[in-house]
């Protein structure tokens, strides 16, 4: 039982399902509480692999810490926060402040001129993510849902093609926790408002993931962009909103070709996949 449950496949991505399609069940009709539904997956998944040690502070847990609190944080301002261009600027400063702390170990090696580019390009990335997400809170759930699920699950596996087995495992997990959400959506024919702790959440974990996969494994700079263009055709404004099975089909089979593209980009640049 003990080596099932240290199975990586079971941690990354069906015990994060299974918590998250749970929690999803009980929270039907409260998608103010989406985002806490994410991060029990996605604290499944860090529970059972390296445990909740903080200590000391390398830069998976700092991310770990950040999709931890923010559902919280984007909760509190749900209701001190009114304007959702108001709640859209604080979260630019909330993840250019988190994106600097997670990949300060690397800056403090190299000068102010080597870190400038890269770094402003990951700022730019994140604040687009972020901003991309927020908008979804305003949209029908299947839009961030699907956004959610695919764009983590192709981070995921461009971490594990890039030789990150841990950030890999994040990704697949809280990609899973999306799907799990996004099944309970399709199988209810609940298309509600995907709520602000759920996009917000969403949009910190893509926004941090990949560049912290860029840093410390081997996905190249190229698929930045191409990951960018996921939250996009998610808002594709489809006719019949009622046919969300129909819809929700669509979107993945699009989405399926910039996700293609940055996973076989990834393999071509670092090779096999790490198994």
């Amino acid at each position: 039982m003990e080596d099932l449950l240290a199975h990586p496949a079971i941690q990354g991505g069906i015990a994060p399902f299974v918590a998250a399609l749970i929690l999803s069940l009980v929270f039907l009709r409260v998608n103010l509480l989406a985002g806490f539904i994410l991060v029990a997956g996605f604290a499944i998944m860090v529970m059972m692999s390296t445990g909740f040690s903080f200590s000391p502070l390398t830069s998976t847990r700092k991310l770990s810490l950040c999709v931890l609190l923010i559902p919280v944080i984007a909760f509190l301002l749900h209701f001190s926060v009114k304007n959702s261009e108001h709640i859209l600027k604080i979260s630019y400063g909330l993840i250019a402040l988190a994106i600097v702390w997670i990949l300060w170990p690397v800056i403090m090696r190299h000068s102010f001129a080597e870190v400038l580019i890269p770094v402003v390009g990951y700022i730019i990335y994140a604040a687009w993510m972020m901003s991309m997400f927020v908008r979804m809170s305003e949209l029908p759930g299947i839009t961030a849902g699907t956004s959610a699920f695919a764009t983590c699950m192709t981070i995921g596996g461009v971490a594990l093609i890039g030789a990150s087995a841990l950030l890999g495992q994040m990704g697949i997990a809280f990609g899973s926790a999306a799907a799990a959400f996004l099944l309970v959506q399709l199988l209810f024919q609940r298309d509600d408002l995907a709520g602000i702790t759920f996009t917000m959440t969403s949009g910190l974990m893509t926004a941090l993931l990949l560049p912290a996969a860029i840093v410390y494994a081997k996905v190249p700079w190229v698929v930045l962009p191409i990951v960018a263009l996921i939250p996009l055709i998610a808002m594709y404004p489809f006719e019949d909103e009622r046919l969300i099975w129909r819809n929700t089909i669509s979107l993945l089979a699009i989405i399926a070709l910039p996700a293609g593209l940055a996973l076989y980009l990834t393999w071509k640049s670092a090779g096999a996949l790490l198994l």
